[in-house]
């Protein structure tokens, strides 16, 4: 309930004012209300600068009661008058409870009659309203005069409408702590009790929330914290594992980091997990070469990329074995290296007959021999080159052979050139030639030609010889020409 005086807030039903003491309610508020309501003095501009910037009239420090502006003093001093003083009516004294005026005089015998109340009249008993009692005047003459200032305003009463005043602040003073004037909320009483309930629970679980995340961290419930083992060796690791209560297993990871390292966790750093509970740590070791040795090429290189090996180069060796095969590795098998690490696989290539073609005799024996085999020779007959040309071999060029084969070289021969050879020496040896039934004694070999189909043609210088009588007659010698014709063996069939 507000107060229509100084507007406090006051509790639902309160029939007076927690603040001011005045009635709330009823024909007693009606009538205080009357009471107070007059006019509030004017403020002067200069007074209200005053106020503005918190200055103090000097008459009011010293407790003087000072005029309002328009007022019947005008400066002079000398006795107030009453008449001019507002009545104030105040429930007990000269207003009853439920309002009605009345005259504190007529009962003040009657406690005195009891004995329990003084039956003088009270000093500080308000005057009644003006006009309500003409012979009752307020007695003023114990007053001591004062002068004031004609100019000067009281300030406006803050208590009339229910404002505070702002007093000035004293230098060197802690500022004053604010009152609160409000009346209590009774509703807000009420639950009182529950609420205090509610605080005491909700601190009880902040506090048993406290103690459970305290314990969980502590590890006394809801399973141990995985450490972080990695890059610790296993010996380490297992150690660090063992000890909060896991069990340890390892497997080995093929890397380039060092031996016995471990490189991964399962389950990971930092879970939770109940005591017992395996872990797996997966422990480096380091990369060896793998034996590829008889195995094809492909293979091989697969097997070297599976363990890890980046850089692999091939070379070819002549060998008897399965082409393709390697023969070597390097670095050698079981030897430990880095993914880079160059590694080398020597592999079988088969011995293949080089071309000799275009050759000299002596060239061509010479890159048969570089290839490990042996060499042969045979003479081909071939008109359509010049004598003695190499024309292959057998077998052939770029044929796959074992080691230590032999390979024979084809040289061309032309028939006629080995005919005409061949009738060359015979001429020259026959000593006695017979031409037409005719003997004749070969003195000299003028010519000889091929011409073609096993035959070739002579001539030479002969003389006769005829035997008369039994001796021997010559002639004079003369050129004869002949053939000869050969077999495919070089024997002569005929001369003719």
């Amino acid at each position: 309930m507000i107060c229509p005086h100084c507007h406090c807030d006051n509790r639902d039903g309160a029939k007076f004012c927690n603040e001011c003491g005045r009635p709330l309610t009823g024909p007693a508020a009606e009538v205080v209300e009357d009471a107070f309501a007059f006019e509030e003095p004017e403020v002067s501009e200069d007074r209200a600068l005053d106020e503005e910037q918190g200055a103090e009239d000097p008459a009011e420090e010293e407790g003087f009661a000072v005029e309002p502006e328009g007022s019947s003093r005008t400066g002079a001093s000398g006795p107030l008058d009453p008449d001019s003083l507002p009545s104030i009516d105040v429930v007990g004294v000269n207003v009853a409870e439920d309002g009605s005026a009345f005259d504190p005089d007529d009962d003040a015998e009657a406690p005195a009659a009891q004995g329990d109340v003084d039956p003088a009249p009270s000093a500080y008993a308000p005057r009644p309203a003006a006009g309500s009692d003409p012979d009752r005047t307020a007695d003023l003459s114990g007053l001591d005069e004062c002068l004031v200032d004609s100019s000067y305003v009281p300030p406006k009463a803050s208590w009339r409408s229910g404002d505070t005043m702002e007093m000035p602040r004293i230098e060197g003073a802690s500022e004053p702590r604010q009152k609160d004037y409000r009346a209590p909320d009774p509703n807000k009483k009420k639950g009182g009790k529950a609420k205090v309930a509610v605080i005491v629970i909700a601190c009880l679980l902040v506090a048993a929330g406290a103690a459970a995340a305290a314990t969980y961290q502590m590890e006394l419930w809801g399973g141990k914290m995985l450490p972080d083992v990695v890059g610790m060796t296993q010996t380490d690791a297992a150690a660090v594992l063992e000890e909060k209560g896991f069990s340890v297993r390892s497997t080995e990871v093929v890397s380039d980091e060092p031996e016995g390292v471990v490189l991964l966790m399962d389950p990971g750093a930092g879970s939770r997990q109940s005591e017992g509970t395996e872990v797996v740590v997966h422990v480096s070791v380091s990369r060896t070469v793998p034996n590829v040795v008889g195995r094809q090429r492909d293979e091989a290189a697969a097997q070297l990329e599976d363990a890890g090996f980046e850089n692999v180069s091939f070379a070819t060796e002549k060998s008897d074995e399965r082409e393709g095969t390697v023969l070597a590795v390097s670095p050698e098998a079981g030897a430990k290296a880095q993914a880079a690490t160059p590694v080398t696989l020597t592999v079988a290539v088969p011995y293949t007959v080089p071309d000799i073609a275009g050759m000299s005799w002596n060239d061509a024996v010479a890159a048969l021999e570089a290839e490990g085999l042996v060499v042969a020779s045979a003479y081909v007959y071939d008109d359509s080159v010049a004598d003695g040309t190499l024309l292959g071999t057998n077998p052939a060029a770029g044929e796959k052979v074992a080691s230590g084969s032999t390979v024979t070289i084809n040289i061309s021969r032309a028939r006629g050139a080995e005919l005409e050879a061949a009738a060359w020496t015979y001429l020259q040896s026959v000593g006695t030639l017979t031409l037409g039934g005719t003997v004749y004694e070969v003195q000299s070999v003028d010519g000889v030609s091929y011409q073609g189909n096993e035959t070739t043609a002579f001539t030479i210088t002969g003389a006769a010889v005829t035997t008369l009588d039994g001796e021997t007659v010559r002639t004079s010698a003369r050129q004869k020409n002949g053939v000869i014709v050969w077999d495919a063996a070089n024997n002569i069939v005929s001369v003719s």
